[in-house]
């Protein structure tokens, strides 16, 4: 189980950030929570619309004020029945829907949720990205923030084709296109002052996930990985959990081990 390798507390908000895999891991995550009680996804960038036959219910309107009611009561009225929620306001284009303010949740009741999950910025699918400056946007008052690496840009050169937006920002990051990335080179990237992370506030539980490691073959380098992670001297980082989403595979490996 994914959820128990985060043990995230219950009725907490968290934050997701970085390339690789979030909205999959999302996904997981709740699927599995929603045993324990109804779970909400949302995003404060954009997302695309959810696959119908996940069994979510979306809740959207372009009207905040309105929204917050909906939502409120909703979570109002939740017995026993336990919801997979999506919250949203409407359509920018035809395969994207927009996401909701970052303090949005300042006056939701999250009592009776078991967890509140925050898609915070977007990486075109790439595993590896640098944020731009506005991004990413947290979500205010949030418990957790999960930034994502996917475990094969590890061995890549350093480029446009690996690395998301690396053509506008490498100069910022002192990157130079064509070096190998390397497991301490990549945790230096996630964990860069500038990087996914930097808007984390004080008191936020940091727990990174490395993606895509989806045979055993593969394990060595999520190890290093997770080391240098670990190791990082930027932010306070206790426990990293490492798998695959697709194929079902999870570890965690933390400073104590």
């Amino acid at each position: 189980m994914f959820s128990s390798h985060f043990n995230f507390h219950p009725h907490s908000l968290v934050n997701f950030v970085g390339g690789g895999g979030k909205t999959a891991l999302i996904f997981k995550l709740m699927d599995e929570i929603s045993s324990q009680g109804s779970v909400l996804y949302t995003t404060t960038t954009r997302i695309h619309p959810p696959d119908p036959g996940r069994d979510l219910a979306v809740i959207s309107s372009e009207n905040v004020k309105l929204l917050k009611h909906l939502v409120n009561d909703v979570i109002r009225n939740i017995t026993r029945q336990k919801y997979k929620l999506v919250v949203t306001r409407q359509f920018m284009e035809p395969d994207l829907l927009k996401g909701i303010p970052p303090d949005f949740f300042s006056s939701i009741d999250r009592s009776k949720l078991a967890i509140l999950l925050n898609e915070a910025d977007g990486a075109a699918r790439f595993s590896l990205k640098l944020p731009r400056e506005g991004e990413p946007v947290l979500m205010a008052q949030a418990d957790y923030l999960v930034p994502v690496i996917g475990i094969d840009c590890i061995h890549q050169p350093l480029g446009p084709e690996v690395v998301f937006r690396f053509q506008t920002l490498a100069d910022r990051f002192t990157l130079k296109a064509g070096d190998r990335i390397t497991p301490r080179l990549a945790a230096g990237i996630l964990m860069h002052p500038r990087g996914v992370c930097k808007d984390v506030k004080n008191g936020t539980t940091i727990i990174p996930f490395i993606n895509k490691v989806d045979t055993p073959e593969k394990d060595a380098d999520a190890g290093i990985l997770a080391s240098y992670i670990l190791q990082n001297g930027n932010y306070p980082v206790n426990r990293v959990v490492w798998g695959s989403v697709l194929k079902g595979r999870v570890e965690s490996v933390s400073k104590e081990s």
